[in-house]
């Protein structure tokens, strides 16, 4: 059976990464679809393809599947990229979808698609070139102007996160593995965590995306979804 995957990319703007999934979870009930996996990545764009988990993600679709993204950028991060890419999900005769570039890519001869799909990959990279420079001169006019760069408690800053995000997952790590041994699935987890009142640590019901990250901190991110 076919399925759908909604795919999030952000560096460290969880906002950011709010905003994508309300946009797929809108564009996804527009079009009646169910999303059956969501797939998070916080990594810069930078990363390769493996560590943006895209990757092993393509090579698990099938015919027929059907992959949303809220825009090429969140996808691939050059035109060649976006080329293979999209090769590589048409081979498989998986479906594409990408929101605010209204695109619909439904196969491998689809020729309006890639003609589309190249023009918005070539803007795309254009506007990260012309970002990338202004932010080189910005950066030199500042240092030359005898001022320090950057966030002086940005590594302390993210430890912190780092580490409460941790320990919150390792004091969920007992509860979540007897629902694994018992053979909930993750939704069944997410709603049993939400009945006996266990809450994010910004005081928010779980979500499955919120389960998934805990799961993946603590390596426990290979049961089914569903």
């Amino acid at each position: 059976m076919a399925k759908t995957i909604a795919y999030l990319r952000v560096s460290t703007d969880m906002q950011d990464l709010n905003n994508q999934k309300h946009e797929i979870e809108s564009y996804a009930k527009r079009r009646k679809l169910n999303i059956d996996e969501w797939i998070e990545v916080e990594v810069s764009s930078r990363k390769n393809m493996r560590d943006r988990r895209i990757t092993d993600m393509i090579q698990s679709l099938k015919k027929g599947d059907k992959l949303i993204v809220s825009e090429l950028s969140r996808l691939a991060r050059s035109m060649r990229e976006t080329h293979n890419i999209v090769h590589d999900i048409a081979k498989r005769k998986a479906h594409l979808h990408v929101i605010k570039q209204n695109l619909v890519m439904k196969g491998a001869n689809d020729m309006a698609t890639k003609i589309y799909i190249n023009s918005f990959a070539m803007a795309a990279e254009i506007e990260r070139d012309l970002i990338s420079q202004r932010t080189k001169n910005g950066l030199a006019r500042v240092k030359a102007e005898g001022k320090k760069l950057g966030n002086p408690n940005l590594k302390t800053d993210n430890r912190k996160r780092i580490e409460k995000a941790n320990t919150f997952a390792e004091n969920l790590r007992g509860t979540i593995t007897s629902f694994i041994k018992d053979g909930f699935t993750q939704r069944q987890i997410v709603d049993e965590l939400n009945r006996i009142g266990v809450k994010t640590p910004k005081g928010y019901e779980f979500k499955l995306t919120t389960l998934q990250r805990v799961m993946n901190r603590l390596g426990l991110s290979t049961i089914h979804t569903r």
